[in-house]
């Protein structure tokens, strides 16, 4: 009988060493292994999209289309498709159409209706509908006397709300001077700035290749996107050509790029940004 529990116990503690184990490898999977992404952007009067965003081998999935129409494609396990687009709109359009079906079939109700009264001398004929309207009259009457007197109301109340909304802005400026000329501050929000570059470099693209040929009618206005698009020189270098035309008129694009992002890197810089948040000191009351 002992010996039977031991066993037991052995094959328990297998089991949750086992579900331990996998539970520790998919974290580790999640953090370590790197979300890719690639992309190829083509535009010559019509826009034509293609974006890719994958994990682990494109075990997940998404693919996000755009030409003519956007065209978004949600996979997981390399086969089983969990979300599209094209699938809401198509139960959408069925939904509507069984909707429109239903209050064709649906009789028509409503109609007027009239009464006679009798008087001694006289019969009095009174269209029902014409007396509904009198009453929509007189209620519209009513609530509009009544809008008058709130927005009598209300304009007493406002003097002083407003004095104290421009008592709140006026503490709140007092507050972002505070927080960007304290020195101890100015010193963690350097820092914070320095990790979110860091961060931004890490995800955006290391490899694009393509072409940006432009051109505007004002050969000026060209020159100067030009002066604003060396400012990105150090990203595209020598694999991505920028064509000015100075003298036509055109806008064509084709840029094909690849990135990635790890997820424990992203979670590092968070956690820094987190803990040195406390460090920041808030104006005194």
């Amino acid at each position: 009988m002992i010996g039977v529990m031991l066993s037991a116990i052995k094959i328990l503690g297998i089991v949750l060493l086992v579900i331990i184990g996998l539970a520790l490898l998919i974290i580790l999977m999640v953090l370590f292994i790197p979300i890719r992404y690639k992309g190829k952007i083509y535009f010559k009067k019509v826009p034509d999209i293609n974006l890719n965003v994958s994990w682990f081998f494109k075990f997940l999935n998404v693919n996000i289309i755009y030409k003519d129409r956007l065209d978004i494609i949600g996979k997981i396990g390399w086969f089983f498709k969990v979300y599209s687009n094209k699938d809401e709109e198509d139960k959408d359009t069925k939904k509507e159409e069984h909707l429109v079906s239903e209050i064709i079939q649906e009789p028509i109700a409503g109609k007027e209706t009239i009464t006679v009264e009798k008087t001694d001398n006289n019969t009095i004929i009174i269209d029902n509908h014409n007396k509904a309207e009198d009453n929509k009259q007189i209620e519209e009457l009513d609530s509009q006397e009544k809008r008058k007197s709130k927005q009598k109301k209300t304009k007493e109340k406002k003097m002083p709300n407003e004095q104290s909304k421009i008592n709140k802005i006026v503490e709140k400026i007092k507050d972002i001077h505070y927080l960007l000329t304290y020195e101890e501050n100015k010193k963690v929000l350097l820092m914070m700035l320095e990790k979110l570059r860091k961060l931004l470099v890490h995800i955006l693209p290391k490899k694009i290749v393509g072409y940006f040929k432009f051109g505007f009618e004002d050969p000026a206005t060209t020159g100067q996107v030009l002066e604003g698009l060396a400012i990105f020189y150090p990203l595209y270098k020598d694999n991505f050509k920028i064509v000015p035309m100075f003298y036509d008129e055109i806008i064509e694009v084709d840029i094909s790029f690849k990135g990635k992002l790890r997820v424990f890197y992203a979670a590092y810089v968070a956690l820094i940004l987190w803990l040195n948040k406390k460090k920041i000191k808030t104006r005194p009351r």
